[in-house]
């Protein structure tokens, strides 16, 4: 039989076969074949079915971060969390303890994006090993962060009582920065230095407008009225001498309460005026610096505050995800807490001898 035969009855022979039991995607799954080179390499076939470990930590490996947070139960106080879950009815929902590990892991792989997290969820085997196969969709996981910002200052608040009982750390020495970060903000009411320079110019022209039309007005009611005449009755309370001595003194003396100075730690929702020694503050650090305590002090900073902010911000949290200032703390809080938990799982720390002693 010739070669041209052969073929024909092989053709005539695939032709017979029924559509279910011919070979799917059968180029596809032998890939590899189509790359010639003297050297063998290793089969390469991605659409062979298999079957996957029974247990994902086993692939991970132990030192895996992902298995560090789950022994993270067993030492860190989870219950201002589970506080805020007291209805019995409705459908049951993620198991918050499973929804805050997923968020320090995605954090502490610099993930912030619900989204992103919720993908993670599919596609990562370490996110799935987290969340036990659940795949909670990006809605879930955002309403759930921003539900516990208050309970995540308290977990970061924590975390160095966990690393003083593990014996890595020692609290005492307390350095304090700041720093700028990007944030979800709106484009309409942030400013830079130089945009704020024109809406103060604009500003200083409207004043002038005002003030201007404010001195034509007085001309025109002096014209009307009188020069020092204000062509009404004077106020009952100020007809009256004592009444009146009275509410000058009130005035006076919240013209004196409006020039003291104050330091805000923390904005407040009144409409104060706040003020800051920014000169007694430079006075003083430039005495403090004159010390050789001062200048031993200073010289620790970039040991201490100005690394960690730099690994917070390029490692975990390079910009703030939610809005409004008691969110965005609530969000630094938890990356502050990842950022000392994962540098407790590079330290080698080990969990179960920690487990044991807080039993």
């Amino acid at each position: 039989m010739s070669t041209s035969e052969t073929k024909t009855a092989e053709q005539s022979v695939l032709l017979d076969v029924p559509e279910a039991q011919k070979p799917q995607r059968q180029e596809e799954t032998k890939s590899s074949a189509r790359f010639s080179s003297p050297r063998p390499f290793r089969e390469w076939q991605p659409d062979q079915g298999q079957l996957l470990p029974q247990y994902a930590r086993e692939v991970l490996g132990e030192g895996h971060l992902a298995c560090f947070f789950v022994e993270l139960v067993k030492v860190l106080d989870f219950s201002p969390i589970l506080g805020a879950y007291t209805k019995e009815c409705g459908q049951p929902p993620y198991h918050p303890v499973m929804m805050t590990l997923l968020l320090m892991y995605a954090y502490a792989r610099g993930i912030t994006s619900s989204r992103e997290i919720e993908r993670r969820c599919e596609t990562d085997l370490a996110f799935r090993y987290l969340t036990g196969g659940e795949r909670p969709d990006h809605d879930t996981v955002c309403a759930f962060r921003v539900r516990h910002l208050e309970a995540f200052r308290a977990l970061f608040v924590d975390t160095p009582r966990v690393a003083s009982q593990s014996g890595l750390k020692k609290v005492g020495h307390l350095s304090v920065d700041g720093t700028k970060m990007k944030a979800n903000a709106s484009k309409h009411k942030a400013m830079s230095y130089g945009r704020m320079d024109e809406a103060m110019k604009k500003l200083d022209e409207q004043v002038e407008r005002l003030l201007a039309e404010a001195e034509e007005l007085d001309a025109q009611e002096d014209e009307r009225h009188g020069k020092g005449r204000r062509g009404d009755e004077l106020p009952e309370e100020m007809k009256d001498p004592k009444k009146r001595a009275e509410r000058l003194r009130e005035a006076a003396r919240q013209v004196e309460e409006e020039k003291k100075v104050a330091l805000a730690v923390e904005k407040e929702k009144r409409r104060e005026r706040i003020g800051q020694a920014k000169q007694e503050l430079e006075e003083r650090m430039k005495r403090k610096l004159l010390t050789k305590r001062g200048r031993k002090a200073y010289a620790r900073r970039k040991v201490t505050a100005e690394p960690v902010i730099g690994q917070v911000k390029n490692t975990v949290l390079p910009r703030f995800s939610l809005r409004g200032l008691l969110k965005v703390q609530g969000e630094f809080s938890l990356a502050c807490a990842v950022h000392n938990l994962k540098k407790m799982w590079k330290q080698g720390w080990e969990l179960p001898s920690l487990a044991a002693q807080a039993a």
